[in-house]
C-alpha cells in the first residue's frame, strides 16, 4: 500500500477484487462482501476514470452473486443492474461481460416466476453471445441451454395452471 500512497488506487482496488473472488470460492461470503464494499469505496473515492469504472461493475457484479447465493434476490437483482449500467457505459451494449449479467438476472426472474422478464433478458444474453463468440462457442450454448429451460419452465407454468 505504500508504493501506492495508500488504499486509493485502481491497482488496489483490482487486486481487492481478485481477494473477493477467492473469497466466494471459499465460500466465505460475508468476507467477500466486505472487501467488494472496499473496492465499490475505493472506486467511488477515485472518481469516474474509465478503469474505476471498469472496477467498480465488476465489484458489484461478484457483490450481486453474492447477494444472489444468500438468497436476497431483490438485492442481487438491483447491483446486478447498477452494473449492468455501468458496464454498457463502459464497454458498449454488446460485450461479453454484459450478456454474464443478462443471464444472472434471468436465471433471478425464473426464480421469482417471471418467466416473461427471464426470457427478454435471456434473449439479451444469446444475442450478445452469438454475435461477439459465436454460436459453437460453450458459453454460447449455455446461453441457449437456459433459454429453452426458461421456455420450458413458462410451458410447464401454464400448464399447470390450467389443470388447476
Amino acid at each position: 500500500l505504500h508504493v501506492y500512497g495508500g488504499e486509493d488506487h485502481s491497482d488496489i482496488a483490482r487486486e481487492y477484487v481478485g481477494i473477493g473472488v477467492h473469497l466466494i470460492k471459499q465460500n466465505r461470503l460475508d468476507d467477500a462482501r466486505q472487501m467488494f464494499d472496499r473496492v465499490i469505496e475505493i472506486c467511488n473515492r477515485l472518481g469516474p476514470g474509465e478503469d474505476n469504472r471498469m472496477i467498480l461493475g465488476n465489484a458489484l457484479c461478484n457483490k450481486a452473486v453474492i447477494r444472489q447465493e444468500q438468497g436476497d434476490l431483490e438485492a442481487a437483482t438491483e447491483l446486478y443492474e447498477e452494473s449492468l449500467s455501468i458496464q454498457v457505459e463502459v464497454f458498449g451494449e454488446m460485450h461479453p461481460e454484459n450478456a454474464e449479467v443478462y443471464q444472472n438476472i434471468a436465471g433471478i426472474y425464473a426464480m421469482q416466476d417471471r418467466h416473461d422478464d427471464a426470457i427478454h433478458v435471456c434473449r439479451k444474453a444469446i444475442q450478445i453471445r452469438l454475435e461477439e463468440l459465436g454460436k459453437d462457442h460453450p458459453y454460447t450454448e449455455k446461453c441457449l441451454m437456459l433459454f429453452r429451460k426458461l421456455k420450458f419452465d413458462k410451458a410447464t407454468t401454464i400448464s399447470e395452471k390450467g389443470l388447476a
